[in-house]
């Protein structure tokens, strides 16, 4: 495995941009990030990138709204092949004074036209991302609420519901883990959900959930090290990479490469480690990657600030045999 090449694909200009996902609907390419004037700032919108080569790239659309922050966009796509944007909308009232938190979504035929924003969080509860299970309507979603010290589990179609199944999926409380927060999650060919789990208290070691179906009980693995923005995908060999924020003694928050192998012993538990492989061109306020496997190659969307203050958005093509 080997890093080729990153290239900046956001256009130039003085605003922040970061917190990247990135998908593949219908032939095309897009990549989503949040555009604002800081890393945490009043005006944030989502600027929506596309391409049909993964070289040449362009502005699609934009989903904004007046008087709200919206941040962290994540890209799905629908049993009924629709793109689903979920994000989180900070609204604030004509004082600038913040009143609202909640998880949004919103949906598109072509990327270019979107749906009414509708909300699927209660208020202060961040819905981080949507997986959808395997030949099923439904999605997983792990959504955090700071003051609580906790994450909680839900599932449905967004598109008309989402149940919370798993009220403490993982806790200060229950657990002894402090401050879990954002996440990603992948299915395995025997249907298992993974989940890698960031946390930002205590020791602030990420943690591996696995879970069958229904999804109801889960078994944890920490994994030692710190991972932030995290991000999945299984190759099509069955692999398991992450594409995360880590800390390096030389350069400080790298956005980097590694490999979750996981084993699994004759009693049904799991044991799990952490292999690093690179990392990506990037430094400062950095990483919230995505990834895509692509004849041969592996396609990373990130932020960074290695070249540029504020930040901009890269794509990064690794191969994945040398």
């Amino acid at each position: 495995m080997e890093l080729l090449c990153s290239q900046q694909i956001s256009p130039k200009n003085a605003f922040h941009n970061a917190f990247t996902d990135f998908i593949e609907f219908q032939g095309t390419f897009y990549v989503c990030y949040r555009q604002a004037t800081n890393h945490v700032s009043k005006d944030g919108k989502i600027i929506i990138l596309s391409s049909s080569d993964l070289n040449k790239w362009s502005k699609h659309s934009t989903l904004a709204q007046y008087n709200a922050d919206l941040r962290d966009p994540k890209l799905s796509i629908t049993p009924d092949n629709q793109l689903c944007c979920l994000f989180y909308r900070k609204v604030f009232n004509q004082q600038g004074v913040n009143i609202e938190n909640k998880s949004c979504v919103s949906f598109s035929q072509d990327a270019k036209t979107w749906s009414a924003f509708k909300l699927v969080s209660p208020n202060n509860w961040w819905l981080w991302r949507l997986r959808w299970i395997p030949n099923q309507k439904e999605a997983l979603g792990i959504a955090y609420r700071r003051s609580e010290n906790r994450v909680a589990l839900y599932q449905g179609n967004p598109q008309r519901y989402l149940d919370c199944t798993v009220n403490d999926l993982m806790s200060l409380a229950t657990h002894g883990k402090g401050y879990p927060n954002e996440s990603d999650i992948i299915f395995n060919q025997k249907g298992e959900a993974i989940c890698l789990l960031r946390r930002d208290a205590g020791t602030g070691s990420a943690q591996l959930g696995i879970a069958k179906a229904p999804y109801k009980k889960w078994q944890w693995i920490d994994l030692v090290y710190y991972l932030g923005g995290p991000c999945l995908i299984q190759l099509k060999d069955g692999r398991i990479l992450t594409c995360s924020r880590v800390f390096t003694k030389a350069k400080g928050p790298q956005t980097y490469l590694l490999e979750i192998q996981i084993n699994e012993n004759n009693l049904g538990q799991y044991q799990a480690k952490l292999l690093p492989l690179f990392a990506l061109p990037s430094a400062g306020d950095n990483s919230y990657p995505a990834m895509i496997e692509k004849q041969g190659h592996l396609y990373i969307s990130y932020y960074s600030e290695h070249e540029s203050y504020p930040s901009d958005i890269y794509m990064a093509k690794v191969v994945l045999e040398t």
